[in-house]
C-alpha cells in the first residue's frame, strides 16, 4: 500500500519532504510515538482512519494536528 507521499522523497530523520503546509501543522518537539504514527501513515502502513485514531494518543493536543496533517497532505 503506498503512502499519501509515496511519490516523494522524505527525508525520514527531518521530515525535510513535507509540504510547508504540513510541517506548519506539526508541534515543535514531536513526541517520539505520534511521530512513529506519522512515519506509518506516511509510507502507508497506516490507514487514513488508524493515523488518525493514534496519532494523538500521546498528546491530546495532537489530534487537532492530525487534522491539519490530513488536509494539508492530501486536501481532506
Amino acid at each position: 500500500m503506498a503512502g499519501p507521499l509515496a511519490a516523494r522523497q522524505l527525508d525520514a530523520d527531518t521530515l525535510a519532504g513535507l509540504p510547508a503546509e504540513a510541517l506548519a501543522c506539526l508541534p515543535e518537539r514531536l513526541h517520539p510515538v505520534s511521530r512513529y504514527f506519522l512515519d506509518k501513515w506516511l509510507d502507508g502502513t497506516l490507514t487514513t482512519p488508524e493515523f488518525l485514531r493514534w496519532f494523538h494518543m500521546p498528546n491530546s493536543d495532537y489530534l487537532e494536528a492530525g487534522r491539519c496533517l490530513l488536509n494539508a497532505i492530501t486536501g481532506g
